[in-house]
C-alpha cells in the first residue's frame, strides 16, 4: 500500500488528511517525533512515497537519502524549506498550497495597516502606564494623504489592494513578474522598486522569499524610505533584516511595524522587538482562521491523492 507520511504539522487534528487519503486506499502515517530537521526526516520518513511537510527541511541530502519519497507536499504557500532544484534533478514533485489564505492573510495585513496608521498601539500602552493625549504620536496623516506600497502584487497583494482602496490609499505596487493588465484592472499604479520605497507611507511585503528578496528591508533601502514609514511584514521574515528594521523603529525612521513573521522562529524571548511600543507582533498567524487550516490540510492530502494515483497536482511546482 502506498505510504504518506506527515513529517510535522501543528493542526488540531489530522482527520482532513485522514480522509482524503484512507479514502482512496492509501496509508497515513505521523512522524514519530514530529521532525524538526533533515535527519530527523531522513531517520523517520524512510517508508513514504509521499511527504506531507509543514516546516521540515527537505534538503538535497533527504531526498537523497529517501529514494521512495517521489512527492513532497508543502502546508502553505512558501517553499523556502525545500530544495526545489534538488528536487527537480532528482524527479521528486514538489508541490505547496497557494490559494488557502488569501482572505484571512489580506485581513490580517490590513488589520496591522489600520491599527499603525491611527497609531492604536502606541496611544494603548501610553494609558496602560497612565499616560494620556495623542500628540506624543503626531503627525497622523489622513489615509487619502497617504500612499501604500505594495512589495508583491500576487492574490494576497491584490486582494490588500482592493480592501485597502475603501479607506483612501493611493495604492502602488512593485511586482517584476506581474503583467501589466494585473495592475490595471486592479487600478493600482506601477512602479519600480526604489519608487515605491521612496513614495510610500506604508509599505507591505507580500513577496517570496527567494534569494533576491532576502534582507530586502536593510538599513540601506530603509534610508530611502519616507520618515516615519509604517513597515507590515506577513510574507517571510527573511524579508526584513531585524537589526537594522529594530534600528530605524529606536529612531523614529520607521514610525510603526507590523511583523507577523520572524527571521528565527518562534521569536527570541529577548528580542527588542518585543519591548518596542510602535510595533505590532502576531505569531506566524495571519493564515489562520478554522475554514483556512481546514482547506489547507485538505488541499494538501488531495494533493498527495492525485500524486499517488497517476496525476500531476494541480499547483505542482515541480
Amino acid at each position: 500500500m502506498k505510504k504518506v507520511i506527515i513529517t510535522d504539522q501543528n493542526f488540531p487534528s489530522i482527520e482532513p488528511e485522514r480522509k482524503v487519503l484512507e479514502r482512496a486506499g492509501f496509508q497515513l502515517e505521523e512522524a514519530k517525533p514530529l521532525c524538526k530537521t533533515a535527519d530527523d526526516v531522513i531517520a523517520r520518513c524512510g517508508g513514504a512515497d509521499v511527504l506531507l511537510v509543514q516546516w521540515a527541511p527537505i534538503t538535497r541530502e533527504v531526498l537523497k537519502a529517501l529514494p521512495r519519497v517521489k512527492c513532497i507536499v508543502r502546508y502553505g504557500v512558501g517553499v523556502d524549506n525545500f530544495d526545489l532544484a534538488a528536487a527537480k534533478e532528482l524527479g521528486v514533485t514538489a508541490v505547496n498550497v497557494p490559494d488557502y489564505c488569501v482572505e484571512e492573510v489580506s485581513n490580517h495585513t490590513l488589520a496591522m495597516i489600520l491599527s499603525l496608521g491611527r497609531r492604536i498601539p502606541q496611544d494603548h500602552n501610553q494609558i496602560r502606564q497612565g499616560k494620556w493625549g495623542i500628540n506624543p504620536f503626531r503627525p497622523i496623516p489622513a489615509f487619502s494623504d497617504m500612499a501604500l506600497g505594495l512589495a508583491g502584487f500576487g492574490k494576497v497583494g491584490r486582494m490588500v489592494a482592493r480592501k485597502a482602496s475603501v479607506f483612501g490609499f493611493r495604492i502602488i505596487a512593485f511586482d517584476p513578474l506581474a503583467p501589466d493588465s494585473i495592475f490595471v484592472d486592479s487600478g493600482v499604479e506601477r512602479v519600480d522598486l526604489n519608487t515605491l520605497f521612496k513614495t510610500a507611507g506604508v509599505i507591505s511585503l507580500h513577496c517570496p522569499l527567494v534569494p533576491e528578496t532576502r534582507h530586502l528591508i536593510n538599513r540601506e533601502t530603509i534610508s530611502m524610505m519616507k520618515q516615519g514609514v509604517i513597515l507590515i511584514n506577513t510574507s517571510r521574515g527573511a524579508v526584513v533584516k531585524e537589526a537594522d528594521l529594530i534600528e530605524a523603529l529606536k529612531s523614529g525612521k520607521v514610525g510603526g511595524a507590523g511583523l507577523d513573521v520572524f527571521e528565527k522562529e518562534p521569536l527570541a524571548a529577548d528580542s527588542p522587538l518585543r519591548t518596542l511600543p510602535n510595533v505590532i507582533l502576531t505569531s506566524h498567524a495571519a493564515s489562520v482562521s478554522e475554514k483556512a487550516v481546514e482547506i489547507l490540510q485538505t488541499k494538501a492530502a488531495e494533493a498527495a491523492r492525485d500524486f499517488l494515483q497517476g496525476k500531476r497536482p494541480q499547483s505542482a511546482l515541480v
